[in-house]
């Protein structure tokens, strides 16, 4: 009779008669306690978005059977929707202890490490998912996508080359093999990957944009310089791809142009140290100096500590084609200090101590610092070491 009444209570709940079914719930329930029942009532009130009612109707269907591994895996779902993570998996845990082959059970709580950032976990479950059916496509795109969190690139890469051939029109598969391949340095698979991406999706934005970026990252300025081009004839222009674009042209020694487009991105957000380093950068290759130091100075003063090196050394280059030869040496000290490994440096730090300053011992030790560090796989070691002998002659006749 309960099993009957069950049944008409499915079709309720199937035709979404959901006062009907609850009714007819409620009035088995007062006759007799039932986990199935309790469990119906649970799905109502989840579909009705009445989570926290559902659990509790749920606990009581646990309570009453907590071997039903179904039971413990909806409410593993419940208490995931409502953030109790620590509860949802412990609750995968005590389902998968009582069957442990249940792929439901396992990949369920594979997505929650992944939500919860656990990926390692993650990776380990999802092996286990896939282990027991290779050929399953979400098996495959979700292990794939673990061990790309995890940052087991070369796992990734295989899994989803695999997962493409079996589903080629997911998106966000390219771009994570790219990425995958560009975090290993092996920029002409992430390439060729984007390539793909783009001859499958030839009118997504997001793939035009990642291409245009990718190039950037990997400083091929004159390619990215027509995707950007390409890119902003398509789309709407952000700033940081004008931004992007701007730099690209400096590289690419257009230099006016690339002030154009700078000052459209400065017009915008002037506390940028890029924008402003840039727009230094590309005005000291137009010889005009003031502005270039100007930009230069507020970009040091704005910018993050990992590049003061270089925006120091481009100002100590400025102050010295502006004949400043103690502003430039100070600067060029500063970046020197802030990066040894810019061993360069001592080397124009010596030039330009001879250039001005009468004392030429000053110039000696900086030459002999920068042959002391850079040996003679220096650049301009040669000439460092021709100048110490010049100098060492000078200054003993000199005596």
């Amino acid at each position: 009779m309960l099993s009957l009444s069950q049944n008409k209570i499915d079709l309720l709940i199937l035709y979404r008669d959901y006062d009907g079914a609850m009714a007819a719930i409620n009035e088995q329930l007062n006759q007799k306690p039932d986990a199935g029942l309790f469990f119906r009532k649970s799905m109502i009130l989840k579909r009705q978005m009445l989570y926290p009612e559902a659990l509790q109707e749920l606990n009581n269907a646990v309570s009453l059977d907590s071997l039903n591994t179904s039971y413990l895996e909806e409410r593993a779902d419940l208490y995931e929707s409502l953030g109790n993570y620590d509860s949802a998996i412990n609750d995968y845990k005590n389902a998968l202890l009582i069957d442990p082959n249940d792929m439901s059970a396992k990949f369920n709580m594979g997505q929650t490490y992944i939500r919860i950032t656990e990926y390692d976990n993650a990776v380990n479950i999802f092996s286990d998912v896939y282990k027991a059916d290779s050929t399953n496509v979400i098996y495959t795109k979700y292990f794939a996508l673990a061990a790309y969190k995890a940052e087991k690139y070369r796992l990734a890469v295989s899994l989803y080359e695999k997962y493409i051939v079996l589903n080629p029109n997911d998106l966000t598969a390219y771009l994570n093999m790219s990425r995958a391949y560009g975090e290993m340095k092996e920029d002409s698979a992430a390439f060729k990957t984007l390539i793909l991406a783009k001859q499958k999706f030839p009118d997504n934005k997001t793939v035009d944009l990642r291409l245009a970026n990718s190039l950037f990252v990997w400083k091929k300025y004159e390619k990215a310089c027509q995707s950007y081009k390409d890119y902003m004839a398509k789309y709407d222009t952000t700033i940081p791809v004008l931004t992007n674009y701007g730099i690209c042209l400096y590289y690419t020694r257009h230099e006016q142009e690339a002030i154009n487009e700078l000052e459209k991105c400065y017009c915008a957000s002037p506390n940028d140290p890029f924008i402003n380093f840039y727009l230094g950068a590309s005005h000291k290759r137009l010889a005009e100096y003031d502005l270039a130091a100007k930009y230069i100075e507020f970009a040091i003063y704005i910018s993050m500590p990992e590049f003061l090196p270089e925006m120091y050394h481009h100002l100590g280059l400025v102050y010295g084609n502006m004949r400043e030869f103690e502003k430039s040496v100070e600067a060029l000290k500063k970046a020197y200090e802030l990066d040894i490994r810019k061993v360069e440096i001592l080397f124009e730090i010596a030039t330009t101590y001879e250039e001005f300053n009468s004392d030429k011992t000053l110039a000696l030790h900086y030459y002999n610092s920068y042959l002391k560090e850079a040996g003679e796989s220096g650049s301009n070691a040669d000439y460092a070491l021709s100048r110490i002998n010049m100098i060492r002659e000078k200054l003993f006749f000199d005596k």
